[in-house]
């Protein structure tokens, strides 16, 4: 059996601060609590020793006490107790009612624990706790966490707001009442593999609003670990891209209008052209006919220089007229191609491509080096049209003034590739830096073939590759294209 003794010895052994008061619950003396407070056994005395406890924390401290007294139940309080340097801690109080072998209360035991760090601790994970909840009440996207197992605890108030449920309405599988039944199944089935393999989830599907219509939002979810590396936690967000899906609704069907009207439009103006080029033909048999006829005239040699310039003109005007034609028929029918992504070795790619053009360059006394690529995953056609065409403007563009340089370079980062095609050409005039990509637009000295549809081309099937691309040039110095794909 634990006597008293043994009691106060065990107690005395494990506590940071112990204390023993007579069954009426008014202190007589506590010698560890004057060491610790500074006051004097008269301060301590009775309820005295309430004056060591922190102001706010007093009436719930004697309310406590008083109530335990009462009723010989344990006491249990956390409350602040000044140290005689002024300063004050938290500390974790316990005491219980130690009774005799008869049953009768002899004493009240108890100890006080020094907790302060972890209310500290407490304090400031609340403190950032709040910070967040404020951050992620202000942004405008939805947001939500779930923990380790997916179950979600928590949304931010744009939820709310949009969903116009509350947190009852969403406790369990609540928040699938909000998602569409068409995706829903889909959505829970990406998120659970996303949690089986601890990594992030990204979704697009459409969500309820409070006034019953759906709109569309990418969804995406990263796992929170613990110190250990498991997923403790899961933050979710629901980015609004209705506008946006609209949008790219609007444009590839304005694209696909675009591409059927030039498709047409180059159709019907290849067949006059046709008949103009037959007629042109005619015209040269009829010039030789009428020479023939006018024989030594002495204005022959006068209308056949004449005639002869003028159907030049005639046949160059069709020639380039033609060659447009084609271009515009070739950009229809690429904006109707079905671009198909595959893993492309990318130095050996451009290196094919280079080498194809290997004796141009070689007549402009120029070099082209290709330097170690990234592989990226692509549609193989659109990448090496995009690739070709640049080289094949660095090589027509080299200033014939110096031996011309050309290297391809490249980097891998998380989101893509990078591409550098630099050269040591002509260059381009800073004022013609934003007009380069459009259609039909050419800049510079005009003595090379062309139809001013290379760039633009370029820039449409790196945008249709989810890329970007643009210029640094200096007139007189030379071309950069910064190239961009994204990973696939």
């Amino acid at each position: 059996m634990l006597t008293a003794s043994r009691l106060r010895a065990l107690i005395a052994a494990t506590a940071e601060l112990t204390w023993f008061v007579p069954p009426d619950g008014q202190v007589a003396d506590i010698p560890e609590w004057r060491t610790y407070t500074g006051q004097s056994v008269e301060e301590v005395a009775g309820w005295g020793w309430l004056d060591a406890v922190h102001p706010d924390d007093q009436a719930a401290t004697a309310a406590a006490w008083g109530r335990a007294v009462e009723t010989r139940s344990r006491y249990t309080i956390e409350h602040r107790l000044r140290g005689r340097d002024g300063s004050y801690r938290w500390f974790n109080a316990r005491g219980a009612p130690v009774l005799d072998e008869a049953g009768m209360l002899r004493e009240w035991a108890g100890v006080h624990i020094d907790v302060h760090d972890r209310k500290q601790a407490e304090a400031e994970a609340a403190a950032r706790e709040t910070d967040f909840r404020v951050m992620a009440d202000a942004i405008p996207q939805l947001a939500w966490m779930a923990d380790g197992m997916g179950s979600i605890f928590w949304f931010n108030q744009r939820w709310y707001d949009y969903t116009g449920a509350t947190f009852e309405d969403m406790r369990g599988s609540g928040w699938r009442s909000v998602h569409h039944p068409d995706h829903v199944d889909a959505a829970v089935t990406k998120f659970g593999q996303a949690m089986m393999s601890g990594t992030g989830w990204e979704d697009t599907f459409p969500l309820r609003g409070a006034d019953g219509r759906y709109r569309w939002f990418l969804s995406r979810a990263e796992p929170i670990h613990d110190e250990t590396g498991k997923v403790a936690r899961w933050f979710g967000t629901n980015t609004d891209i209705t506008h946006q899906r609209e949008a790219e609704t609007g444009l590839r069907e304005a694209n696909e209008e675009v591409q059927r009207f030039a498709y047409i439009v180059s159709h019907d103006l290849r067949a006059p052209l046709v008949n103009i080029m037959g007629f042109g033909e005619e015209l040269d048999t009829l010039r030789c006919e009428i020479i023939q006829t006018l024989g030594s005239h002495p204005d022959t040699a006068r209308l056949n220089a004449e005639y002869t310039e003028a159907l030049g003109f005639i046949k160059s005007a069709v020639g380039k007229m033609d060659a447009l034609i084609g271009a515009i028929l070739r950009l229809a029918r690429e904006g109707r191609r079905r671009y198909v992504p595959e893993r492309l070795a990318m130095t050996n790619l451009v290196q094919t491509l280079a080498d194809a053009q290997r004796h141009q360059a070689a007549a402009k006394g120029a070099t082209v080096t290709i330097e170690g690529l990234p592989t990226i995953k692509a549609d193989r056609l659109a990448v090496q049209q995009i690739f070709g065409n640049l080289i094949d403007n660095a090589i027509k563009y080299l200033d014939p003034e110096r031996p011309g340089r050309i290297v391809v370079s490249g980097y891998q980062t998380s989101a893509g590739a990078w591409f550098e095609i630099t050269d040591n050409g002509r260059g381009i005039a800073q004022a013609d830096h934003a007009r380069v990509f459009e259609l039909f637009r050419r800049s510079g000295k005009q003595d090379q073939p062309g139809e001013g549809i290379g760039l633009a081309h370029v820039r449409t099937l790196v945008r249709t590759l989810g890329g970007h691309i643009s210029l640094q040039s200096e007139f007189g110095v030379g071309t950069r294209f910064d190239l961009f794909l994204p990973a696939a």
